[in-house]
């Protein structure tokens, strides 16, 4: 039997260490990890170094070391998500259809980390990543027989449709009246459209079924075909 006065004291509850967090190593790929939980969990609004530092368990001062600031973090962040983005063969015959592919694939991603479309506005992504993927986007758009300038134009019109798409779903749709989910929105709309006198509003009366009805994936796509199909017209292939 173990002597009693040798066996371990328990410490006062006022002088026991807090158990902490061990840290995870310093690194720029460790940043960026930590940096896309606080951007999926809190959104674009949370993201600050430090919301960042405090996902690391360490200082923002020591985040400073590996990167200079929050817009060297936010260009790192796209890209990371670009650098998931499938680049597969080009395929001349199928341009259209890889390039709608590929917008699905970007609004897959923004989806898989809401608040990064929002950061895209004002903003052009620029690494080894984005660099690659703009490389085979135009590509593609070349090898439909896009003249130069439309190539060029193509990209941004794309990207800016997929972003803003992207954005409203991150975002979600308001009550009109400010009370309510989503699906009470949409009714709430219809209601008031097919209420408007017909002999003043005889359109938006007529479609208020068609004007409210329809899923995200409906819009999105159709806004797709539409762009796609308008830049085929430019298209000098046969």
């Amino acid at each position: 039997m173990a002597d009693p006065l040798e066996q371990e004291i328990p410490e006062p509850p006022w002088l026991r260490t807090r158990p902490r967090r061990a840290r995870a190593p310093l690194s720029r790929e460790a940043i960026v990890d930590a940096a896309l939980r606080v951007l999926d969990r809190e959104g674009a609004a949370g993201l600050s170094m430090r919301r960042i530092a405090e996902e690391l368990g360490s200082g923002a001062g020591a985040i400073y070391w590996h990167v200079e600031n929050k817009e060297q973090l936010v260009q790192l962040l796209f890209d990371r998500v670009i650098g998931e983005l499938p680049l597969p063969e080009v395929d001349p015959p199928n341009w259209k259809e890889q390039i709608k592919r590929a917008a699905r694939d970007v609004r897959e991603a923004m989806n898989r980390h809401p608040g990064l479309a929002q950061l895209s506005f004002g903003r052009i992504p620029v690494g080894p990543n984005a660099v690659r993927y703009f490389e085979w986007h135009l590509s593609v758009l070349l090898a439909g027989g896009l003249p130069n300038r439309v190539a060029a134009l193509a990209g941004d019109l794309i990207h800016l449709y997929v972003d803003s798409f992207s954005y409203e779903e991150c975002v979600g749709m308001a009550s009109p009246s400010g009370t309510g989910e989503a699906r009470d929105s949409i009714a709430e709309l219809r209601a008031y459209f097919a209420s408007l006198p017909a002999d003043r509003f005889p359109n938006v009366s007529a479609l208020a079924e068609d004007l409210t009805a329809g899923g995200r994936d409906e819009r999105f796509e159709f806004g797709l075909e539409i762009l796609v199909d308008g830049l085929a017209a430019h298209s000098t292939l046969e």
